[in-house]
């Protein structure tokens, strides 16, 4: 998706001058007529030549102004743009995803999406993991170029991860657990790149009172993300919105319109 580019067009009338000159009849005259007449003609063609060059001028100096302010009010559009149209452009995208892995699977698909703003731009940047199962489960984080493009970071999880974040940080961590094991991954964005930002915590849920201990423990906490399933076409979509609280929302349907 490319942005419009604004063109200004701008058309300037250039005015004429024409100077009606008439003989009066009197021969005795026509010298001194012809001499006046003349004169009329040189002075009405130099101010004529003069009003097209004053008037040409004007028009060249509002050009520049006007181009000059299209030009500021187009960079403030292209600033402004992405800011207002980044939820629109991610909704599309998680879309767009999940029909292509329905289309490829009979209709199976099982998407999960959450946002978080990983550079500070206050364009948050979108967790995204989308297959049919645990098994096949892939969990890439998509930003926005300044051209409003969809950026792929990197592939970085799958299966059995859930999306959180460190408080203090503000990094990004991948909380991965299963069959009596778990980790987080730690990662920020950088010069836009995303990177490892410490070393992962490994641990075994035998050896910890609980999961949410833990979290607290290590100042993590769940990003907000929605849950979609669908079985196939006939079934139709389920939705599930997962709130920071603990709390969630069921929605039918195939809900793709949440954004921070």
């Amino acid at each position: 998706m490319k942005k419009a580019i604004t063109v200004l067009c701008l058309s300037a009338a250039v005015l004429t001058g024409c100077q009606d000159t008439t003989n009066n009849g009197n021969e005795n005259n026509d010298a001194t007529t012809a001499a006046v007449t003349t004169t009329a003609e040189s002075t009405a063609a130099n101010i004529t030549t003069e009003a097209v060059t004053t008037t040409t001028e004007a028009v060249t100096a509002t050009a520049d102004t006007e181009t000059a302010s299209a030009t500021t009010h187009e960079a403030d559009v292209s600033a402004g743009g992405i800011q207002d149209m980044y939820p629109a452009i991610y909704q599309s995208f998680i879309k767009s995803e999940f029909e292509r892995v329905a289309e490829e699977n009979n209709g199976l698909v099982s998407i999960c999406y959450g946002f978080l703003d990983l550079d500070a731009n206050g364009i948050p940047e979108l967790i995204f993991q989308r297959g049919t199962c645990e098994a096949d489960f892939a969990i890439n984080v998509f930003t926005l170029d300044s051209e409003g493009e969809i950026k792929d970071l990197g592939l970085i999880g799958g299966g059995h991860t859930s999306f959180a974040y460190e408080k203090d940080t503000g990094d990004l961590v991948m909380a991965w657990g299963h069959m009596g094991a778990g980790s987080f991954e730690y990662m920020k964005m950088e010069d836009g790149v995303l990177k490892k930002s410490k070393e992962p915590y490994s641990f075994n849920f035998d050896n910890i009172d609980s999961y949410e201990d833990l979290f607290n423990e290590k100042g993590i906490e769940y990003i907000e993300f929605v849950d979609v399933y669908q079985s196939d076409f006939e079934a139709g979509a389920t939705s599930w919105f997962y709130h920071t609280d603990g709390t969630d929302e069921k929605i039918k349907g195939a809900y793709f319109d949440y954004c921070i």
